[in-house]
């Protein structure tokens, strides 16, 4: 669990910026994708896997949007953690990301949005503004 206290350079209030959850237990993937997005302005927080997802959901951390690999160790995997979400936070929009899984399957159960493994950088960037649009 990495919160992200950096502030992207020019945003002075980071009190509006909005806070993304990766949820992803490749290494790599995780900190290119968080990098990223901090780039892009996002506030960024970070877990290796569903059930440290979970845990962070329920604290006092407000996140505005998820996006999650589906094959992760753990109790849960992408897809339980896309069932918890709509089954307590229904509005929060879940990007769903997977070189194995259809995008249908992710889509019937709530993703707002469904990234092919591999993806590029900029799909990430360009899917997080519109989806954290549609959610408002």
């Amino acid at each position: 669990m990495v919160p992200s206290s950096d502030t992207p350079r020019g945003d002075p209030d980071s009190a509006t910026r909005k806070r993304i959850l990766i949820v992803e237990d490749e290494l790599l993937i995780r900190l290119l994708v968080s990098d990223e997005l901090r780039s892009a302005g996002f506030e960024v927080i970070e877990a290796a896997d569903a059930d440290e997802a979970v845990t962070l959901l329920r604290s006092l951390v407000p996140i505005d949007l998820i996006i999650s690999d589906v094959r992760m160790p753990g109790s849960i995997d992408g897809l339980g953690l896309l069932a918890v979400v709509r089954e307590t936070f229904p509005t929060l929009p879940v990007i769903i990301t997977s070189g194995h899984l259809e995008s249908r399957l992710a889509i019937a159960d709530g993703a707002a949005r469904f990234l092919t493994k591999p993806y590029g950088m900029n799909a990430v960037v360009d899917a997080v503004p519109l989806e954290l649009a549609k959610a408002r």
